[in-house]
């Protein structure tokens, strides 16, 4: 009887440890998949408190570097291609009346875009 319980038990081990294995497989593949764009192909975006015309100089706080970016139709969104993560961004806003604004805006505002599809 002993023989067979432990015989059950190794299987089941066996077993657990295959079920493991698989799903850290299964999960490690999804970031390769057709479906998803790799980190440094993504947009981000952050949204405005009024909309505006136009943005100007869109830049890394620190390092002054340009950001490719673009601003929605509806002038409340800016989406940034390949924004680098954890980065404060300074731009100038543009309003429709002609003045403009130096405003920045910290990493915790800036968000992925979401793909649907």
């Amino acid at each position: 009887m002993y023989l067979v319980v432990m015989y059950v038990l190794s299987r089941l081990f066996v077993l657990v440890i295959f079920l493991l294995t698989a799903g850290g497989v299964t999960a490690q593949s999804l970031g390769e998949d057709a479906g998803f764009l790799p980190g440094n192909l993504r947009q981000y975006q952050f949204q405005l408190e009024k909309p505006v015309e136009r943005i100007e100089q869109l830049r890394y706080d620190r390092s002054g570097e340009p950001i490719r970016g673009t601003l929605s139709p509806d002038g409340t969104r800016v989406l940034m291609d390949h924004y680098q993560k954890g980065q404060r961004v300074k731009f100038t806003a543009v309003y429709t009346d002609g003045t403009s604004e130096e405003l920045s805006k910290s990493s915790c505002f800036i968000d992925p875009v979401s793909m649907e599809l």
